[in-house]
């Protein structure tokens, strides 16, 4: 039986690599100096309806007791660790795509009722609700 890449586009550089050839740089400095180092920053959605904020954010691999919800001075901070998993590798790692860390996410409110805001964790998604109160509503004035 004969496998055959198959291209999924029909540009001809679509597949190509230019830095594939350069395994030997791999080879001469440890994988610890080589693999970037990025921040962790989970991605957040951030809706409005007219009676509440609705706040989701990606928290895979992690549990509820690994992210903080606080509301302070009219802030609603998000903060966690993503932690890597401590295991023996056996393995020769060629490359890490997943990121670890830990974040902060801050988000300024000013007509909500902070006794009412309310945090879930389910299938790896964070939702926090916060309720409005309706007080600093936009009001349209008539010009006369």
């Amino acid at each position: 039986m004969l496998l055959t890449r198959m291209n999924r586009s029909e540009h001809p550089l679509a597949d190509f690599d230019p830095f594939a050839s350069l395994s030997l740089f791999n080879e001469l400095w440890p994988s610890s100096l080589i693999q970037s180092e990025a921040i962790y920053m989970p991605a957040m959605d951030v809706a409005e309806t007219d009676k509440e904020y609705k706040v989701r954010l990606e928290a895979p691999g992690m549990s509820k007791e690994d992210i903080k919800v606080e509301f302070e001075n009219s802030i609603l901070t998000i903060s966690g660790e993503k932690k890597q998993e401590e295991e023996e590798r056996t393995e020769k790692t060629h490359r890490v795509e997943r990121r670890y860390g830990a974040f902060t996410r801050s988000l300024r409110f000013s007509d909500v009722d902070q006794e009412k805001i309310s945090a879930t964790c389910k299938d790896g998604v964070l939702s926090v609700t916060v309720p409005k109160t309706g007080k600093a509503l936009p009001k349209k004035i008539s010009i006369e």
